[in-house]
């Protein structure tokens, strides 16, 4: 057995024992379980890591003194990704069992800066600041495990970053559905944050929507 198979077969344990113990949604199942691909590992999933890293446009803020925290982090692929390009990352994950997936994977590729937090957001807490912050469709679940409201969310996001301090954000799903719901969380940033970048993104994850919503958003002075 090739290292690689060895990983997919650690990999497929912890989605076994997911399938079993894990009482909450499990995203992605029709794609084997992986809401996040990697293509260095040869995992596909339901979206590309390096897809979206490169749709995104994110590379021009990121860099070596750079610290990020990506909340709701899954298996951990897109952050792994991105560790290359910054000095440390941190994913928040609630869900065990992608956060054990995520340390295999970056065992594997002998990883050194990135770090696995297995927490929900709210009870998740930080003795530092970060210059990064990504959002992806996490301000929200379908899985039961968000007890914030949407400002709270905001809030605890702003209380976290650095002044000047950037938050990547994309949208849920559902909002690409619902504009007025967008618009009210746009309005509601803008309190708080600088607009840099504002575009759509293709979303392969539900296949029932085509696109998303992503902002680039720059901290600002306003409490």
């Amino acid at each position: 057995m090739s290292d690689l198979d060895s990983l997919h077969s650690k990999i497929q344990a912890h989605l076994d024992r997911q399938e079993k113990e894990w009482e909450h949604f499990i995203f992605s199942k029709e794609d084997g379980g992986f809401y996040q691909g990697l293509d260095e590992i040869k995992i596909t999933g339901s979206r590309s890591s390096e897809k979206r890293f490169e749709e995104y446009e994110i590379l021009e803020y990121l860099s070596k003194d750079k610290t990020v925290l990506d909340i709701g982090s899954n298996v951990g692929f897109f952050s792994i990704y991105v560790s290359k390009f910054v000095e440390r990352i941190f994913g928040v994950e609630i869900n065990p069992y992608l956060v054990a997936i995520g340390n295999d994977v970056k065992d594997f590729l002998n990883i050194k800066n990135t770090n696995f937090i297995n927490s929900s957001f709210e009870e998740c807490h930080f003795d530092e600041k970060f210059d990064i912050i990504f959002s992806f469709a996490n301000d929200s679940t379908i899985d039961d495990n968000t007890k914030f409201n949407f400002s709270e969310y905001i809030e605890k996001i702003v209380s976290l970053l650095k002044e000047d301090g950037l938050l990547i954000f994309e949208s849920q799903a559902i909002d690409s559905v619902i504009p007025k719901q967008l618009d009210k969380k746009v309005d509601y940033l803008e309190k708080k944050f600088t607009i840099l970048k504002r575009k759509k993104v293709s979303s392969t994850y539900p296949k029932t929507i085509d696109f998303r919503d992503f902002l680039i958003l720059k901290k600002s002075n306003v409490t």
